[in-house]
């Protein structure tokens, strides 16, 4: 006889399929998704240009070490408003005079002093922090008021100076200490 097939019961679906797999449920995708928004919203706020994360401002060096100025990306050109509003005075070199056998006339020295401008700051604050760091180095220091083009500036001046040598040495001096574009005077 001719083995048949059996008969399919009642209730039974007709293919047997290999047991359903679940996928990840939704919730799941949603709760994934909103972590890692949350988590690059966070890496976008530590942008390092804001000022909310930047470092606090590091204290001055001691006066041993010479100080390295910060390298600026960007180069600043201050010397547009630099240079109008400051005139340095150049000593005229005497003619060399005949000597003569009669004695010389003593003339009168006059006063003459310099000084040296370690800056102009619009904010008061900024050139009473150059100020009081110059105060450090033991110098002689003053802030000027200057009203240039409407706008005031505030000059860190220091000396002043009674020769050219001491003012050299005081250069040198502040230089060493990393202020670098200091602007000779004389009055």
């Amino acid at each position: 006889m001719a083995k048949g097939r059996k008969a399919p019961r009642r209730g039974a679906s007709r293919a047997q399929s290999a047991p359903r797999r679940k996928g990840i449920p939704g919730w799941l995708w949603l709760v994934s998704g909103l972590v890692i928004g949350l988590f690059v919203a966070f890496l976008l706020q530590l942008e390092p240009g804001r000022d909310s994360v930047r470092r606090s401002p590091e204290p001055p060096k001691p006066a041993t070490a010479p100080a390295q100025p910060p390298a600026d990306p960007k180069p600043r050109y201050d010397f547009y408003t630099l240079l109008p509003e400051s005139e340095v005075v150049v000593p005229q070199q005497p003619a060399p005079e005949a000597p003569t056998t009669a004695e010389p006339e003593t003339k009168p020295a006059t006063s003459v002093n310099y000084y040296l401008q370690a800056g102009s700051f619009r904010q008061r604050s900024d050139a009473d922090q150059v100020r009081a760091q110059i105060l450090l180095l033991g110098m002689d220091v003053k802030l000027e008021n200057a009203t240039i083009n409407g706008n005031q500036w505030y000059r860190v001046q220091v000396g002043p100076f009674d020769t050219r040598d001491s003012l050299d040495q005081a250069q040198r001096t502040l230089s060493g200490n990393g202020f670098n574009n200091l602007l000779p005077q004389q009055r």
